[in-house]
């Protein structure tokens, strides 16, 4: 029986638990390339739910059909249109996407994540301020020229350390849930369930991998404090946070 709980699935390895509850979602947030994990796991535990699919710039389209079988309400991107022009000789988001309903990012996201301040930067004040608020209106006034030139270089008005946390927060945000689930949310501390040809063969657990890791769990307790009513439940035990709403399954 489904009941209304939703799901967030990453590519990390604690993915490979998500068949074991997946009767229990209608709802899931999909994140990145992901038809060899669906094959891999088995098309029968995504049909007939709701599927939101959280795409980056780097991200592909479907292959072999699979697409086909699956109830995919929208791809989603942390984008507006106009930062998707394609570049020279590659296919952009909005034609490896072309026969779904494209999600920009909604006016509901646009003062959510981090200031776009360069990541050393971010790296650096996030340890000196446990408060996200304090932590953001610091930066922001701080860094305001850094701000404004990582927003017309990298075209990307906010910073989440990856697709997969921003496709928690905006689950988060639309959903509101009593319960939510993560499986391959790993904080990029695990080798991924399916290694594609572009990934590399270890785990990134140094240099800007290691950076990344730290702001990702920075930003999930930020996000337990915010919901603090919603119990998040995680595949991952690889991610160790204190609170009472965060619990390993």
């Amino acid at each position: 029986m489904i009941i209304n709980k939703v799901a967030v699935l990453g590519r990390g390895e604690s993915l490979q638990k998500f068949a074991k509850f997946s009767d229990l979602f209608d709802t899931i947030y999909m994140i990145g390339t992901f038809h060899k994990e669906i094959k891999k796991i088995g098309l029968k535990h995504f049909k007939n739910k709701k599927i939101i699919h959280l795409v980056g710039r780097s991200d592909w389209g479907w292959k072999n059909n699979v697409d086909k079988d699956l109830n995919i309400i929208r791809v989603q991107t942390m984008y507006y249109p106009y930062q998707l022009k394609r570049k020279k000789g590659k296919k952009g988001i909005l034609e490896k996407f072309k026969n779904f309903k494209i999600g920009f990012l909604p006016d509901y996201m646009k003062n959510r994540g981090f200031p776009h301040v360069d990541r050393p930067i971010l790296e650096k004040y996030s340890k000196e301020y446990d408060n996200y608020e304090e932590l953001c209106s610091f930066l922001e006034n701080t860094f305001k020229d850094n701000i404004e030139m990582n927003i017309k270089n990298v075209k990307r008005h906010r910073y989440w350390p990856t697709t997969g946390i921003f496709a928690l927060d905006l689950c988060l945000i639309e959903n509101m849930p009593e319960k939510i689930y993560l499986f391959g949310i790993d904080a990029m501390k695990t080798f991924s369930f399916i290694r594609y040809n572009w990934e590399p063969n270890y785990i990134r657990a140094n240099g800007k991998g290691a950076i990344t890791s730290k702001l990702m769990i920075y930003y999930i307790k930020v996000l337990l404090k915010e919901f603090y009513l919603t119990k998040f439940y995680s595949a991952s035990h690889k991610i160790k946070i204190k609170s009472s709403n965060w619990v390993l399954i």
